[in-house]
């Protein structure tokens, strides 16, 4: 091994990424792993064979762009501004090379358009162009000034992503009024990778593009219904033009059709007080019935904390937070998925809340005209109106810290994740708030934005019939106001006080393991073998696996250590996804002592369980004990496996924040092997007790 560490950094992992792939074809072959590769389908599917020729002249074409965008880049010393809009290209046919992603003859002419295009933004740039005017190279057709397409680089992985743009008709680029921006989610296609996405982006205008706004289409990484990674690239995608345009902050709307819709009626629930409206077509907002699995029998158990899982993504148990913005949802008469809208509808009810729904008369799975029409013409009054102000009033209902956070209303801190969190507040003259809340241990009234929006006086605070005096305020002057629960009532924390000592769950360091994926990461492979070889055979595994879910469904790059190249920036500043056990991965051994769980040559110890060492193996996410704003994860990449490759309503979080897994059981493309036992870490993060049963695959 030492010989091993000797090597320079990239023949070490090539050698390490040689033996995973090298086990996982062996397990193929005895048929262990063969399930979860034959019996689901592939995201996105193999292309077409392309004739060896038309191959080697792309492989090519696309080497030269390449070096002259890197010639480029060495000549100029402001190549972050223009760079992501020429690499977007030639990292599209870089990836539909590398992945054997044609699907027709004509996308390899597709492919060559797209090097075309970049190297015309190359020429450009040489020739000082830049922003606008760099954006406007390769659009065709009479829509062509209007059309634009560029990218942004991802602050989770350093990759490249695509976006479209389509400019009003009277769009004036010396104009310095602030403009609506649109944020228009595309549907499913399992093919639509970055260069068709790109082309299209490049010849139309989309499904309705509005007169007044800027419209943006976030590729959103493709295929998975604007969550995880997809949900962080619609903001960044939105900061990213925001910076090109003169757009409005207050007035962003947030619409999409089919899996747009999807992903627009969950991040309308999720973060209502960043839209001025929300217009979801079609599309899901639940796992269970749009399965149909309400009805027959789920393919898999997921025990309590899977159920629970759910809520992350499952749209009705948000409804409440859809009071704090405006909505009108679009369903054609006869389309199935006009499900979604009925399904938000029946929820809204429940608390005594309406939702708009415009239905095309006739229709399927397709907006007609007057639909349309009566939608943009709802959506201008709305825009008319929307001015940043405060909410009056604010109602804010969540499972999670993820998002926790309302306006000038945030939840801090929980009782218990995954169950629900309700807070409502209210500014009522001269300067009180009135709060009622449940499942709430921590809330922050933040006033910075606009200031003290209520009278100059010594506010009142009435929370959930308590009542007390909160700090002087000076009309529009900043004002932060922290409260927490104790045993005896709420109280206002003094900045003094040691609210965050020890360990907590927050926003954004909550957990599940799929929640390291959501901001910068990096996997860390061991430099040691596991102490057995059959734990080492499924770490190794995970690993491959873990890594070809990035690159190929989330279109990401797979940034890679070695834990003895492991570096403190790195840990500073990434979520470490580490694989092997507390021996093979020498920083997981470097902070074995301080993890809520035992890993040791001969058991797993987690709680009052213990597991057999040689066959089992540990997952779960933990805040890092060496920087407790980033987490550690180990042995798990992104928890959907196979079995969601079919449907975007399968890709949700399918382990919680850890599990041990029985690897004498094979991955079924649902779970990695048999759960053994799994569950949340509480709310200080540690382990819970009594463990609930296990998730397991129904035969």
């Amino acid at each position: 091994m030492n010989s091993l560490r000797a090597l320079p950094t990239m023949i070490r992992i090539a050698l390490i990424l040689l033996v995973i792939v090298t086990v996982k074809n062996a397990q193929f072959a005895r048929g262990q792993d063969a399930t979860a590769v034959t019996a689901f389908k592939s995201l996105p599917p193999d292309g077409v064979e392309i004739a060896g020729d038309l191959m080697a002249e792309l492989k090519v074409a696309v080497a030269d762009v390449r070096r002259q965008l890197l010639l480029s880049v060495a000549a100029f010393n402001d190549a972050d501004q223009w760079q992501p809009d020429v690499e977007v290209f030639i990292r599209a046919v870089e990836m539909a090379v590398d992945q054997n992603l044609f699907y027709k003859p004509r996308d390899v002419d597709q492919a060559k358009k797209m090097l075309q295009i970049a190297q015309q933004r190359i020429d450009a740039v040489r020739e000082g162009k830049r922003g606008l005017a760099l954006l406007t190279v390769g659009a065709a057709g009479d829509n062509a000034p209007r059309l634009l397409a560029g990218g942004f680089v991802s602050s989770i992985d350093g990759s490249v992503q695509p976006y479209g743009i389509v400019l009003p008709i009277d769009f004036d680029p010396l104009s310095k009024t602030l403009r609506r921006l649109d944020v228009w989610l595309h549907g499913r296609g399992d093919t639509a990778t970055e260069i068709p996405f790109l082309s299209e982006r490049l010849a139309k205008t989309g499904t309705y593009p509005s007169d007044d706004a800027i419209t943006l289409h976030p590729f959103g990484r493709h295929c998975n219904a604007f969550k995880f990674a997809g949900e962080v690239d619609v903001y960044e995608s939105i900061a990213h033009v925001s910076k090109l345009f003169a757009v409005d902050p207050h007035k962003t709307s947030i619409r999409g059709f089919s899996m747009g819709g999807a992903g627009c009626w969950h991040l309308a629930a999720h973060n209502p007080g960043r839209w001025f409206a929300a217009n979801p077509g079609a599309g899901f907002v639940d796992t269970i019935r749009y399965q149909g699995w309400d009805e027959s029998k789920m393919p898999y158990e997921p025990g309590d904390w899977g159920r629970r899982l759910m809520n992350w993504y499952d749209v009705p148990p948000w409804v409440e937070n859809l009071r704090n913005t405006n909505v009108i949802a679009y369903s054609g008469e006869v389309d199935k998925q006009r499900q979604a809208a009925e399904l938000m509808i029946e929820a809204g009810r429940a608390v005594d809340m309406n939702l708009l729904h415009t239905i095309g008369v006739g229709m399927g799975h397709k907006i007609d005209e007057p639909s349309a029409q009566a939608i943009e013409q709802r959506m201008s009054q709305w825009a008319t109106q929307a001015d940043g102000s405060y909410r009056n009033k604010i109602n804010l209902v969540t499972h999670t810290l993820r998002y926790n956070k309302i306006d000038w209303l945030s939840l801090e801190s929980m009782k218990e994740h995954w169950m629900p969190a309700v807070v409502t507040a209210q500014l009522v003259p001269p300067a009180t708030i009135q709060i009622e809340s449940n499942n709430a241990n921590q809330i922050r009234l933040d006033f910075t934005r606009l200031g003290w929006p209520l009278a100059s006086a010594d506010t009142r605070i009435e929370i959930n019939g308590q009542v007390f005096a909160g700090p002087p305020a000076i009309s529009r002057q900043p004002l932060v106001i922290e409260l927490i629960s104790a045993e005896d009532g709420w109280y206002e924390l003094d900045p003094s006080d040691s609210a965050d000592s020890g360990l907590r769950k927050r926003h954004g360091l909550q957990g599940p393991m799929d929640d390291a994926f959501m901001a910068p990461f990096l996997f860390v492979l061991p430099s040691r073998p596991c102490r057995h070889g059959s734990v080492e055979r499924f770490t190794q595994s995970e690993a491959r696996r873990a890594r070809d879910v990035w690159q190929r469904v989330m279109r990401g790059n797979d940034r890679v250590v070695i834990d003895t190249d492991l570096t403190q920036d790195q840990i500073a500043n990434y979520n470490l996804i580490c694989f092997g056990d507390f021996y093979g991965n020498r920083f997981l051994s470097s902070i074995a002592n301080q993890l809520p769980v035992q890993w040791k040559d001969n058991q797993i110890k987690i709680g009052s369980q213990t597991f057999d060492a040689s066959s089992h193996a540990l997952a779960m996410v933990y805040p890092n004990p060496k920087n407790p704003n980033r987490y550690v994860v180990v042995n798990s990449g992104l928890t959907f496996r196979e079995f969601s490759n079919s449907t975007n309503s399968r890709q949700i979080a399918m382990l919680p924040d850890w599990a041990v897994v029985d690897i004498t059981k094979p991955a079924d493309g649902i779970f990695p092997g048999r759960i053994a036992a799994a569950d949340f870490f509480d709310e200080s993060w540690q382990v819970k007790s009594p463990e609930p049963a296990p998730a397991r695959r129904v035969q």
